[in-house]
């Protein structure tokens, strides 16, 4: 929904390169994690991790089965890759 008034919904494939993820406070309930991701260009990692209401998919929710949300978001890098920006088809 956070995009929807710029953009048409309309199915966007987008391909998750590397992730990872560190626990902070690791216990029996985990309340918060640190997840890194290298992404193809216009991911929207925001809804990746929400799911945006079913809206994307797999998304971090989905796998986890329980909401999640977006607390901070940073980028770390920008990599060129020409080739691999190519998208997979459809």
């Amino acid at each position: 929904r956070r995009v929807l008034h710029r953009r048409p919904n309309r199915l966007r494939r987008r391909v998750v390169r590397e992730c990872s993820v560190e626990i902070p406070d690791p216990g029996e309930t985990v309340e918060r994690f640190l997840l890194t991701l290298r992404v193809q260009s216009g991911t929207y990692i925001k809804e990746f991790i929400s799911g945006d209401e079913g809206r994307t998919r797999p998304c971090v929710s989905h796998l986890l089965r329980v909401p999640c949300d977006c607390a901070a978001l940073d980028v770390l890098d920008v990599h060129c890759d020409p080739l691999a920006e190519e998208m997979p088809p459809q």
